[in-house]
């Protein structure tokens, strides 16, 4: 298994709901999912809640067969509310008895079906991003996560506008979270596959706005869309880079286009790179 974090809600579903009275709850993230490392796919196996959620997010979480587990704490001790299909538990626990409490929702939830469940890796483009720095990750420091809320990935920001805190962007790598608990951004990576001419305007208009804000607090971010032929433009947001094409296919040169762009945006966001 792996752990992701704060992918979006809305993403967890194989069908993204409709359902206007949610649509805040379900663009903002849960806290984690777990997903098998050799799912290509990164469906959840199961979904972590910090935030107090409505009943109508637990009820699409349990007619979509997903498991979940609710954390919180009282009386100074831990407690996990989990559901999954057909069946549900409330576990209370102290520091004596969380890893067992934990290993055990993990394995409730193993036993529940993956299909349908939604696919948090969309594309062979965000695979190959994902798989090239899973070669240099563990060197540096970092891990990736998919469809991360443009505000969590962020970071807080008085000056953020609402109207791009909650647009979703495909990958966020950030430190990890045994050399930082708090596993700090440190490059979103937002990847579109389609032509401007053929987008949905709104997405092209939060697009930009996302782009123009990066842009003026100086912070690393790196866009990829499609180019002349069958190559991709990887675009990156720190002044001194230009853009760069690659092939789709070419796993040599994402490797070190990615890695490159890793190593500047931890120099540009403080954070050492952890040499293991």
């Amino acid at each position: 298994m792996r752990l992701l974090l704060r992918p979006a809600r809305k993403r967890l579903f194989a069908q993204e709901p409709r359902i206007p009275s949610l649509q805040v709850e379900l663009s903002k993230p849960a806290f984690a999912v777990l997903v098998a490392e050799d799912d290509v796919d990164a469906r959840p196996v199961l979904i972590f809640e910090t935030d107090s959620i409505s009943a109508g997010i637990r009820d699409l979480y349990r007619n979509a067969d997903l498991p979940c587990v609710e954390a919180d704490q009282m009386g100074g001790r831990g407690m996990l509310r989990f559901e999954r299909p057909g069946f549900s538990a409330k576990l209370q626990f102290d520091d004596r008895g969380d890893t067992q409490a934990v290993e055990s929702v993990i394995r409730w939830a193993e036993t529940a079906p993956l299909e349908p469940k939604g696919n948090l890796v969309r594309n062979e483009v965000e695979r190959s991003v994902a798989d090239a720095i899973g070669e240099f990750a563990e060197e540096l420091g970092i891990c990736v996560h998919h469809q991360v809320p443009f505000g969590y990935a962020a970071g807080y920001r008085q000056d953020l506008p609402r109207l791009i805190a909650r647009h979703t962007i495909e990958l966020s790598v950030s430190v990890r979270p045994e050399i930082d608990p708090e596993a700090p951004v440190v490059l979103p990576i937002r990847v579109e596959l389609r032509p401007e001419s053929e987008r949905d305007p709104e997405g092209v208009e939060k697009d930009q706005h996302v782009a123009d804000f990066v842009c003026s607090v100086g912070m690393p971010m790196a866009a990829i869309q499609p180019a002349e032929g069958d190559t991709l433009r990887i675009t990156y947001s720190l002044d001194g880079h230009d853009d760069i094409l690659v092939s789709p296919n070419d796993a040599d040169e994402w490797r070190s286009v990615l890695r490159s762009l890793a190593e500047s945006a931890l120099e540009a966001t403080g954070t050492a790179v952890a040499k293991t």
